[in-house]
């Protein structure tokens, strides 16, 4: 296996061990949700992602930037 992407997760505070098969996975999945929307043309060399859960949810239009 040839690696590409050094991955990190981080929940609530805490390193979540990921495996190289793993931090492959999500490289190339984010990477390749940036391609898809055009976003930049060169290749991104660090990609930072926060997601944080809503209290409550939220009726939205998957099609609007917020």
């Amino acid at each position: 296996m040839k690696k590409s992407f050094e991955t990190k997760m981080v929940v609530d505070g805490k390193n979540v061990p990921l495996n190289n098969f793993v931090q492959e996975t999500i490289g190339n999945i984010m990477a390749g949700f940036l391609k898809s929307l055009k976003w930049t043309e060169s290749e991104p060399q660090i990609i930072e992602v926060k997601i944080k859960r809503l209290k409550t949810t939220a009726d939205v239009d998957a099609h609007v930037y917020p």
